[in-house]
């Protein structure tokens, strides 16, 4: 397994796998600045080549205005994304998961409450 960690987030990647694998630090405010790290951080990770997500999000604790537009626009926090499953135990996660799910994209993505589900929802999605 690799793992990247980063300030804002841990990513883990099963050798020869394409599903990529997220977790936030506890109480994390989501601003734009933080937006733009996020994704570059995955993009970094991921080699820039188009993935599968699964990414808890309980921890996300507020998301900017700012930030929002920019997670939902297809070259900024959806981009190079196969398909996502969102874990969220919180009001302000399911917010977060949300913003994916709700926004028209080319991709299919769903929110669980479990990392077994959502990572058995990426699997047969993929």
């Amino acid at each position: 397994m690799r793992t990247g960690t980063y300030s804002h987030g841990i990513f883990y990647l099963e050798k020869s796998s394409d599903i990529i694998f997220v977790e936030f630090p506890n109480n994390l405010n989501v601003n734009l600045a933080i937006a733009k790290e996020l994704v570059a951080n995955r993009l970094n990770f991921t080699e820039n080549k188009k993935h599968y997500f699964v990414i808890d999000v309980s921890n996300v604790r507020a998301i900017s205005t700012e930030a929002k537009e920019f997670l939902q626009h297809p070259n900024g926090g959806l981009k190079n994304i196969l398909g996502a499953a969102f874990i969220a135990t919180n009001p302000v996660g399911v917010l977060f998961a949300n913003i994916f799910i709700k926004t028209q994209k080319c991709f299919d993505a769903k929110l669980f409450t479990n990392k077994e589900d959502a990572f058995e929802w990426i699997v047969e999605y993929r």
